[in-house]
């Protein structure tokens, strides 16, 4: 690719204007003739039309001119026989424009982490000028849709993978809010940690075909054929659970241990379900059964977090000293 081609004079031109004026990404220019079109056709690897007026984007340039093996600055340089004129300052003032922008179009400019990423990207991101317009608004868009669990790829294919610059600036924003990628619903992919129900093992592409369903911790439930539809937590409520778990009616069984106590209250929390055979009465039922029938129960050492469907529980639980896992309930529960 020859940069220096007459038909590129203006293309050029108006790229340096652009990014020593700073505060806009895009410009637009005129094609009259063919063999202007052909060379923007070849630099932009897509047909291009005359007469015509085309919007050009300096990040998408800037990608085109890569491609041919440079950058937009050191062609402009090059082109021009003198450096970009920005000063720190400007590229500084600039780029905090170009993010406030990209954040205030996705409501987000307000936000308590918005100026500290703002001054780290600024500062720290390592994205040329040209390209910080498009990555900044892809970063906001994807911090945008923060809600419903979804996948890196999903959200933005290949650019989400880790060490590429969009990933590094996501993940900055998620550090700043005190959360990671998967505690705010964006998993490496959609298959890995499946979540085991009665139905098998679904992924985030599948779909729980069922209204209510009770959630426990045991693979021994599901195998022994306890009613209902199952799905088994062993590890609590993960991210593929939660997304699979809204909008059910969700009931919900663990273990009479401090980990058990936690994984109920959080699976509680985020379904609005109802505890099913945790109270204060079942824990001093099944001790009561299981220590006639001889069997010995683990000691409690520490106690558990407050059970918040039953505030007698935990004082039931530490007088008495022992834990109560569902394998060892099961008969009860069938």
């Amino acid at each position: 690719m020859h940069w220096d081609q007459p038909e590129l004079a203006e293309l050029w031109r108006l790229a340096r204007e652009t990014l020593e004026g700073g505060g806009r990404s895009a410009f637009s220019i005129r094609v009259d003739d063919e063999k202007t079109a052909a060379a923007l056709t070849e630099l932009l690897r897509k047909p291009v039309a005359h007469p015509s007026r085309r919007q050009i984007s300096l990040a998408r340039l800037d990608e085109h001119v890569r491609s041919h093996g440079s950058t937009l600055t050191e062609v402009l340089e090059a082109v021009h026989g003198r450096p970009i004129g920005m000063s720190t300052a400007e590229e500084a003032s600039t780029a905090d424009a170009v993010l406030k922008f990209a954040l205030r179009q996705h409501n987000l400019l307000h936000e308590s982490w918005a100026a500290p990423w703002i001054a780290h990207v600024r500062r720290y991101g390592k994205i040329p000028q040209p390209a910080l317009p498009m990555l900044a608004n892809q970063a906001a868009w994807v911090l945008g849709k923060l809600g419903p669990t979804t996948t890196r790829f999903a959200l933005a294919g290949n650019d989400l993978d880790d060490g590429r610059p969009l990933a590094r600036i996501v993940g900055k924003a998620l550090e700043l809010m005190g959360t990671t990628w998967e505690q705010a619903g964006i998993l490496k992919d959609a298959y890995s940690d499946p979540v085991l129900t009665s139905q098998g093992y679904l992924t985030l592409n599948d779909t729980l075909e069922t209204p209510e369903i009770t959630v426990v911790r045991s693979p021994r439930l599901l195998e022994s054929g306890v009613p209902g539809p199952l799905m088994v937590l062993p590890k609590g409520l993960t991210p593929q659970a939660k997304h699979h778990l809204i909008g059910k009616v969700v009931r919900c069984h663990n273990d009479f241990t401090p980990d058990g106590v936690r994984a109920t209250n959080d699976i509680l929390a985020w379904t609005d379900g109802t505890a099913w055979r945790m109270s204060a009465s079942d824990y001093r039922e099944a001790v009561t059964t299981l220590i006639a029938r001889g069997v010995e129960l683990p000691t409690l050492n520490n106690g558990p977090v407050e059970a918040t469907w039953d505030p007698d529980l935990v004082k039931t639980m530490t007088t008495t000293g022992l834990m109560v896992t569902e394998e060892h309930v099961l008969p009860l529960l069938l």
